[in-house]
Formats: structure tokens, sequence, C-alpha cells
């Protein structure tokens, strides 16, 4: 082997990857946005429809997480739920399917206990629950009724029936930490950040749900009310070709609606 075929062998793996290389990254822009003015504490998950938004978050010094559902027209409270199992009072991201709101109920730690609850979206009352051995982050479900959820930084991907069989997992192929997931389709979108060269980049990615290939990947572009232009840190939904992302804790919590292109 000549000396400058080893320094060419050498060059290529030590090259770091590259995820955003991909797929193209889109720039969406800012359309509106939506203060929410009563304490929504340390926000989590969002979904919407066209009457509602259904929020998650968690008090961390009281260690009592919560769903809160909030009338989209005046952005009032219209039912609240306390969300605490014992060590298990971190909701995460959360999922609207038919008439159903699915949370994630955790402990405040990585590698820990969760608890899936399926909740009536109006009334907030328990349907039906079952229990997973990791902190679960965040969860979709899709037409069929199955269920992926990640778990703490979104390391993995577990893939559960409705009433909790475990159907498989998939190690994160990319080194984004999503926060909220969605079906949309055929589709995952999930939002998050990743760190790349030192610095913070706040993604929402279009996946592949059997294999976590990235289909398309989205830049929110604007500025938050609290300052700053990460739009991904908590929050996410798609709804009739929108985006929604709510990445504040209060008292400046606002929901920010973007244009959802699709890939």
């Amino acid at each position: 082997m000549t000396a400058r075929l080893v320094v060419l062998l050498c060059l290529v793996i030590a090259a770091p990857v590259s995820w955003a290389e991909e797929v193209a990254t889109v720039d969406i822009d800012l359309v509106d946005q939506q203060p929410i003015e009563y304490p929504t504490h340390h926000v989590q998950g969002l979904a919407v429809t066209a009457d509602s938004y259904w929020i998650s978050s968690v008090d961390r010094r009281a260690r009592v997480g919560f769903v809160f559902r909030v009338d989209r027209a005046t952005a009032k409270l219209a039912g609240k739920r306390e969300l605490s199992f014992d060590a298990q009072f971190h909701p995460g991201g959360i999922e609207l399917a038919g008439d159903s709101l699915w949370v994630p109920v955790a402990e405040y730690r990585p590698r820990s206990t969760s608890t899936i609850l399926k909740l009536d979206a109006q009334s907030l009352e328990t349907q039906a629950s079952f229990t997973v051995d990791d902190h679960i982050g965040c969860l979709a479900v899709n037409a069929g009724g199955q269920i992926t959820a990640a778990n703490w930084d979104a390391r993995t991907f577990y893939r559960f029936t409705a009433d909790g069989k475990k159907l498989g997992e998939t190690a994160n192929p990319r080194p984004t930490a999503y926060q909220d997931l969605k079906s949309w389709g055929e589709l995952l979108v999930g939002c998050g950040t990743e760190k790349v060269e030192g610095q913070v980049r706040p993604v929402v990615d279009c996946l592949r749900p059997d294999t976590l290939a990235l289909e398309a990947r989205w830049r929110p572009r604007g500025t938050l009310r609290s300052g700053g232009n990460n739009f991904c840190r908590e929050g996410c939904a798609i709804f009739k070709g929108a985006l929604f992302l709510m990445p504040e804790d209060g008292p400046q919590t606002t929901i920010y609606q973007f244009a959802a292109p699709r890939p």
C-alpha cells in the first residue's frame, strides 16, 4: 500500500459524519404565533385540532406532571389533569389519535420506567395504560394504532401495539435528540436538536418509521418571543398542512405556526 493511499484512507476514516448531508435542509418561515398566558411550567408536548391545543408539562419542584386542554380560539384553559405515579411525574411528547390522547409519564431520569396512558381527549380520564422499562420521552401513534416511542434523548426507538406488546426496537442512526413525535401519513415527524461541531442545531425531521431513514429535514426560521431561534426544544404538532412548535416555558409560552412542506 502506497503512502498516498494510506493518507487518503486515514482522511476518510477521520472525516466527521454530517447528518445534514442525508437530505437537503428546507427553511420554513414563521407565519403566525399565539401566546399562552397561564402558567405552563416546563413544556414537553403539543397536540392540535381545529378547536383545541393539548399541552403536556412538568413542574419539577412540585414533582407533578400536567396535561392541559386549551381552547384554540381564546387560548383559555378548558381542561387540566395532574399526572404523577410515585417516581413517575414527567409527561413527554404526546399524540392525539382519534378521540384519544396518548401520554408517556416517566421518571425524571434516563434508563428508568414509564407508564403509557391513553386518555379521553376531552375529559382527560384514563382509558387504558401499560408500563415500559425505560424513560419514554415521546411517542407517535399511526393510523393502525401502532405506537412508536423514543427514550431519553431519543437514543432508542421502540414499537408497541396499542395494548403494550413490544414489537421491536431500533437505535437512532443520527445524533438528534427528538423531543416530540407525530405520525403524519406514512411518516414520523420529530422535532429536536443535535450538536454538530459544538453547535446546537434545531431541526424538524420526517422519518421512515420502520428504518428511521431521513426523508426530509426542515429548519424553522424566525425569532422566539423570549429571544433566540431554537424553535425545536420541546413540543411539535402537525395539523392540516401546518407545523406547530412550542419551545418555551411559562410565562413566555407561545405556540408558533409554520407551513409544512410535503417531503
